[in-house]
């Protein structure tokens, strides 16, 4: 079956337009550079992503600037999100502001996905874009993570300040516009994208939050996103998944819990479930397996076992013997003297 190609909201691209046009570059050129449509006729319309990262790519060739991501990210507010972005806006705390921004991330682009993980102490905000770590890719993903930042800032106040920031690319040659943006540690050839917030960041309440305003947005939201594809079942099951796994308690929630989730009854779920060729099965070991090490980095083989929601610790082993080719306490150990040798 044709898959269509990832695209992006226009608003997006916009924003990286202005930066070019600011620092001298014409608006025929970069139009040339990444074959773009003209924006200004259909600011509603989307474009496919690979002409925002081939925009990305000739501005980061033509100004030779590490910091553009971040300048961009300095001018964006929430507001150039449209109604996604008057959601988040609008949510009762910053935890239901990355779950909005988490489940309909779609409606800005589909390229991509956000997603929360809630520890005992911490917060991660993760942004998973599987693509080659390009030229374009790489100021790409900064610009996602400064711009959530920013707009985390202007709902919770510009104190607000992560733990850590990380990008999976290399660090560019210069680096004092990232320090200064982000005011934490910056790590580059990071295992994954994203910020790392205290988790009582989590409970904080933006100053636009509105219960039922919020309510009204989201199903506007929703009913947008329905109309850009076909949900996705599987992406449903995923995201509920997802956040049980990333909750305090962790675990794993039946079939029935999920399809009381999405509306729908267990019988029903299973069926589409089928269609997209899957399973509630396949989906709980897939979820189980991109957890599993990183929970074991920081917690102990019965606390990872436990809140991936297995009966016992020798399940878990079996599952991670499956998964990997060695056994946890193994990988935990290994991970352990790297840590030593790194102090």
């Amino acid at each position: 079956m044709h898959r269509p190609l990832p695209t992006v909201m226009t608003s997006v691209a916009r924003l990286v337009v202005d930066l070019g046009l600011r620092d001298g570059i014409r608006l025929g050129a970069m139009e040339r550079a990444a074959r773009l449509p003209s924006l200004a006729a259909d600011p509603d319309r989307r474009i496919e992503i690979d002409r925002l990262l081939d925009l990305w790519t000739y501005l980061g060739q033509t100004l030779d600037d590490p910091s553009l991501p971040i300048r961009v990210a300095q001018r964006a507010r929430v507001e150039d999100l449209h109604v996604l972005g008057f959601a988040i806006m609008s949510a009762p705390s910053i935890r239901h502001a990355f779950d909005t921004a988490a489940r309909y991330s779609a409606l800005l682009t589909d390229s991509g996905r956000w997603e929360a993980i809630e520890t005992a102490k911490r917060a991660e905000v993760r942004w998973h874009r599987l693509r080659p770590l390009t030229l374009g890719h790489r100021l790409s993903n900064e610009t996602a993570l400064a711009q959530n930042l920013g707009c985390l800032r202007q709902m919770a106040g510009d104190d607000l300040t992560p733990l850590e920031v990380s990008f999976r690319h290399a660090a560019p040659p210069r680096r004092t516009a990232h320090v200064e943006f982000f005011r934490c540690p910056v790590r580059f050839d990071a295992p994954w994208d994203g910020m790392v917030f205290r988790r009582e960041v989590l409970d904080m309440v933006p100053a636009g939050a509105n219960q039922r305003l919020w309510e009204y947005l989201c199903r506007s939201v929703s009913a947008l996103c329905k109309q850009l594809a076909p949900p996705s079942i599987a992406d449903g099951v995923r995201h509920q998944l997802a956040r049980a796994l990333s909750s305090a308690e962790g675990g794993i929630p039946t079939l029935d819990d999920v399809a009381r989730s999405l509306g729908t009854t267990e019988r029903t779920l299973r069926r589409r479930l089928e269609v997209e060729r899957t399973s509630f099965r396949k989906l709980v070991e897939e979820m189980r397996r991109d957890r599993a090490a990183d929970l074991l980095a920081r917690s102990s083989v019965t606390e990872t076992a436990l809140r991936l929601g297995f009966s016992d610790t020798t399940a878990f082993s079996h599952a991670f013997r499956r998964w990997f080719g060695r056994p946890p306490r193994e990988l935990r150990g290994a991970r352990g003297a790297a840590g030593h040798q790194g102090t």
